[in-house]
């Protein structure tokens, strides 16, 4: 790997375009073991097409992305069953109750079938989806639906996680347990990339601050040393920094 030993992703100045629209431009960064950072920028800075594009689905046009040493696109599979992945409009099967569903993803994930229900059960409980086990898909509410991704990402126990708004809509007992729930995966050396327009939820659960404006990292900073420069509000300090490069 051309990162350090505590690297889990490295991205080297890759560049991403729909057809002649380049979203991102020579864009580098390494997402660290145990770590849960934060993606922050305002619309079509390119965050959902970043997070596509690390998740290996979306292939740049140059650079490259290693994973442990192994580039994503020459071993795609191998890597998206390492992955977990919530989009911000996620899609269900309709016909399929949560329990079903997450069953299904389970055995995509090749969950061993001696570990398929226990994990199920605690997914479930995680995300504070139990008594909506055997409502199909299509009846949950939107918040419901967020949870229900949320634990199909985390089914296949991954060591790289990808959140792109993952927590909208989520009532406030859920997000709770669900951002305890990721804290415990960093502790265990997973690593998280969370997309939401809410700062305050960034500012208490990451450790560490990723800010884009059209396609490009403009920022790029451990909490603990934001935290020592004395600023009372991140909300602040990233819109002045969004600012300065108008």
């Amino acid at each position: 790997m051309e990162s350090s030993g505590q690297n889990r992703l490295h991205v080297d100045a890759i560049q991403v375009a729909y057809d002649d629209c380049v979203v991102l431009s020579e864009l580098s960064l390494d997402l660290e073991r145990g770590s849960l950072i934060g993606l922050i920028g305002p619309n079509g800075a390119g965050k959902t097409t970043l997070m596509l594009a690390l998740s290996g689905q979306f292939r740049p046009r140059r650079g490259a992305i290693r994973f442990d040493g192994m580039d994503i696109y020459e071993r795609n599979l191998a890597f998206k069953y390492r992955i977990g992945y919530v989009h911000e409009a996620p899609f269900f099967y309709p016909h399929l109750t949560a329990e079903e569903f997450l069953q299904f993803i389970a055995r995509v994930k090749r969950v061993p079938s001696a570990e398929l229900d226990l994990r199920v059960n605690r997914l479930l409980a995680q995300v504070c989806l139990n008594e909506e086990r055997s409502k199909l898909t299509s009846e949950l509410s939107q918040g419901m639906k967020k949870k229900l991704a949320i634990a199909a990402a985390l089914i296949g126990a991954p060591d790289l996680l990808f959140l792109d708004e993952a927590l909208n809509g989520v009532d406030v007992e859920s997000a709770y347990q669900i951002k305890e729930g990721l804290r415990e995966f960093t502790t265990g050396g997973g690593t998280v990339l969370l997309s939401t327009h809410v700062l305050e939820v960034i500012e208490k659960l990451c450790d560490r601050y990723v800010v884009m404006k059209k396609g490009r990292i403009i920022d790029d900073v451990r909490a603990a040393d934001w935290k020592e420069t004395g600023q009372s509000s991140l909300e602040e300090y990233i819109i002045e920094r969004l600012r300065r490069l108008d």
